[in-house]
């Protein structure tokens, strides 16, 4: 690998958002949507709705609920005050689907003199609570263009999202001349460019159909915590390098029982040497990440960490614990600067390297990350690797691992460094 080929993220002119205004919980309401029956103002029923659009509902219940009636809702949302959306007739009856022609977000999250436009199906800027509850949100259009930012929900303002047992199809554009874009977002949570805060709650998700990420995490303070999980990327594909968790730029993620797959790059410039698509990527992130009794398979790369700290850290900013790692082609775990841990891991399945050392001039710092209990097997050249451009400036680096089993490897260790040490 002649580049640092995982620093995804286009930095962005920063944007600030103000909070939302709150809302009295006196002032809350239960107001039904449905584009399928005769509005009736006041309606409290899907036969009889008091409004016909989600925005509506949104804007009139105050904070309170807005119970989403079956059907397809074509148009973007903007949520500023906390609110409880529920696809009242239950998991997947009722869609949220973006324009085939959508308009740049207007909140004060998404926009700024000077900063380029935004374009969400779902925008959160406010500093309450958004429930999402078996709704399923579609964010896949006819977009002939690589500007701009795309998220299918984009959480910002310091507030937080809780969603659950609902589907995320997208963002993306459906033209394959557009699907290389270095945007399409399925949830971005925060934002390192635009110097937003937001928190996200994900469990019983499913993430489908990005262009680019599937979660994303970034900017000191943001967190995301996922659970019961799948994120899926394209697979094979001609057109872009995939991530599918992303934790960066200073973004917290704690990830749990989840599946990612498919995250797996076919450009030219994509392979074992030049870029690679993800399944969980750390870069940055902050300390207390971590990846723990996940499946992490079929993707070019299981996980990856890099610090970029110009210092190593006192103890593991990432821990990777109890997970299963099959068939990443490439790597099941990448390592660079900086110090993780991994406990309890299985990496199995075809692949090239179990646990590849990565050390380059590069580097902000060296590498210390260490692994026990590991299981790891099946890997074409070796269990571990060390991968290095043998730079007069590269960092000594050590790793340690203990109490493992290493089996039906193409060898125990290849170690290609003149100063990189890994102990047994």
């Amino acid at each position: 690998m002649s580049t640092r080929m995982l620093r995804v993220l286009a930095v962005l002119v920063p944007t600030l958002c103000l909070m939302g205004v709150a809302v009295s919980a006196a002032s809350a309401a239960t107001v039904y949507v449905s584009n399928s029956a005769p509005v009736v103002p006041g309606g409290k029923s899907c036969a009889q709705p008091g409004y016909k659009t989600v925005q509506e509902g949104i804007n009139a219940s105050a904070g309170g609920t807005v119970n989403v009636c079956p059907g397809t809702y074509t148009e973007q949302v903007g949520i500023t005050q906390g609110v409880k959306l529920t696809a009242v007739s239950g998991v997947g009856t009722a869609t949220l689907a973006m324009p085939a022609s959508p308009v740049p977000s207007t909140s004060v999250c998404d926009t700024k003199a000077g900063s380029e436009p935004q374009i969400d199906e779902i925008s959160i800027c406010t500093g309450a609570t958004v429930t999402l509850t078996g709704v399923t949100v579609e964010a896949i259009v006819p977009l002939e263009t690589c500007e701009d930012g795309l998220n299918a929900i984009f959480v910002a303002g310091g507030g937080t999202l809780k969603a659950s047992s609902m589907t995320i199809n997208g963002a993306s554009s459906s033209l394959n001349n557009f699907k290389g874009c270095q945007h399409g977002i399925a949830v971005r949570v925060g934002s390192a460019s635009k110097e937003e805060v937001g928190h996200a709650t994900l469990k019983g998700v499913t993430v489908k159909g990005y262009e680019k990420n599937g979660p994303t995490v970034t900017f000191k303070g943001s967190t995301l915590s996922m659970s019961t999980s799948t994120v899926t990327g394209e697979g094979p594909t001609p057109y872009i390098a995939q991530n599918g968790i992303e934790a960066a730029f200073g973004g917290q993620a704690k990830i749990k029982s989840t599946t990612v797959t498919g995250n797996e790059c076919n450009v030219g410039s994509c392979g074992a040497t030049g870029e690679q698509a993800s399944g969980v990527l750390f870069f940055e992130a902050a300390p207390g990440s971590q990846l723990t009794g996940s499946t992490v398979k079929e993707n070019d790369l299981g996980v990856y960490y890099a610090s970029g700290k110009n210092t190593v850290p006192a103890t593991a900013e990432v821990s990777i614990s109890k997970d299963v790692l099959t068939s990443n082609r490439y790597e099941g775990v990448l390592l660079e600067e900086g110090k993780a841990s991994l406990t309890s891991d299985t990496i199995n399945g075809s692949g090239r390297v179990g646990i590849d050392l990565y050390q380059a001039s590069y580097q902000e710092s060296s590498s210390e990350s260490s692994a026990t209990k590991m299981k790891i097997s099946g890997q074409s050249e070796a269990a571990i690797k060390v991968e290095s451009d043998k730079s007069l400036a590269d960092k000594p680096g050590i790793f340690v691992i203990t109490k493992s089993t290493e089996t039906g490897n193409g060898a125990l260790l290849i170690n290609e460094s003149n100063n990189f040490e890994v102990i047994f």
